[in-house]
């Protein structure tokens, strides 16, 4: 993949990380407000944070069938797959996981063993702080159990090339929801066989039309980039739609893909003086998605024991306060540990193929 392409994904892996913290730090502003009793509006722009899930999956999907390349029809490809996968999602997430229950003994509710049990493996487990959602004690966590739902399957479905696995993994993951579509299936099979899963795989799809050598001609990258706008902002047009399932999947999903492929799907030209910009804000886009809860959950807790004043006003400096901290924590945490522990263990565990 060419520089100017793998700037392109580093962009929008930030950009995504950015909405999703956008979108949660107008909830945590909300409700402080609640809390401390000032009833504020929430505008209509608050839910396109939302997106940022969907784009992640989508790059997820395209990201793992070109960087397993040079695994595929290789001995031990499946044991190597999954040992990256792990190192790349476990010890950050687990470390976040370790923080809220440290938080929580100190200022309940605290997850209960289940709940944290479930999270850990990443299995879709109703925690017992999270009021009958199906979502782990570090609430962004439930994206993960797709991710890694999605790797296994994957690595289940790996063949001598790429084309093979994207067509084994697609089948298995349509199959999987269509069951969830016709069955009452127990959970966590029921919260799996949720339609979103099946952005990962357009994903990889994307990834072999780009291997392909497909380009977009001028005006019909003009036309996706703006198609992709319209679906991307359908929250604006259609406040208080329920965003789940196939619906999701059609506006948030499609608009993922085509924004992707308007991005990717183009001549190669001369990389731009911004790319260090870009890169770094995609190496701490994980970092940035696993911290800023965390991060507003203690900034919120601050607000109310000094009993600070709320309102309109400050409810913007809450938000705008939170995302710089949020920033900055992902940069220190992808810095001092991500980073460097990732390196340690693909060193000894999983070398580059």
């Amino acid at each position: 993949m060419s520089q100017e392409r793998i700037v392109a994904i580093q962009a929008l892996r930030f950009i995504a990380a950015i909405a999703v913290a956008g979108m949660h730090a107008e909830i945590f502003a909300f409700w402080l407000g609640q809390f401390v009793g000032v009833g504020l509006e929430r505008p209509a722009l608050a839910a396109i944070g939302n997106f940022g899930v969907d784009l992640f999956f989508v790059i997820s999907g395209f990201v793992i069938v070109l960087s397993s390349e040079k695994l595929f029809g290789k001995a031990g490809a499946v044991r190597t797959f999954a040992l990256r996968r792990i190192i790349r999602v476990v010890p950050l997430y687990w470390a976040g996981l370790l923080f809220v229950l440290l938080w929580s003994l100190r200022f309940p509710p605290a997850p209960d063993w289940q709940s944290m049990v479930h999270a850990m493996l990443f299995v879709p487990y109703a925690s017992n702080t999270a009021h009958g959602r199906i979502v782990p004690p570090l609430e962004v966590g439930w994206t993960l159990n797709f991710e890694m739902l999605f790797y296994f399957v994957v690595a289940l479905a790996m063949a001598k090339d790429a084309s093979a696995t994207v067509r084994r993994t697609a089948v298995i993951l349509f199959l999987l929801v269509l069951a969830g579509s016709l069955l009452d299936l127990p959970q966590p099979l029921a919260n799996w066989s949720s339609p979103i899963i099946l952005e990962l795989s357009g994903g990889t799809m994307l990834a072999l039309i780009y291997r392909g050598g497909w380009q977009f001609l001028p005006r019909v990258r003009l036309c996706a980039l703006a198609l992709a706008a319209s679906l991307l902002l359908s929250p604006l047009v259609m406040p208080g739609a329920d965003m789940s399932g196939w619906l999701r999947v059609l506006f948030w999903g499609s608009g993922s893909w085509l924004l992707l492929a308007a991005m990717v799907l183009v001549p190669t030209r001369s990389g731009g003086s911004d790319a260090r910009f870009w890169n770094f804000g995609g190496d701490i886009s994980y970092a940035l998605y696993i911290v800023h809860m965390p991060v507003m959950m203690v900034s919120q807790m601050v607000w109310r024991h000094f009993r600070l004043p709320y309102g309109a006003t400050e409810e913007a400096i809450f938000v705008v306060l939170v995302l710089v901290m949020s920033l900055v924590a992902a940069v220190i945490v992808h810095l001092l540990f991500e980073r460097p522990l990732s390196q340690w263990l693909r060193s000894r565990v999983a070398p580059i193929a």
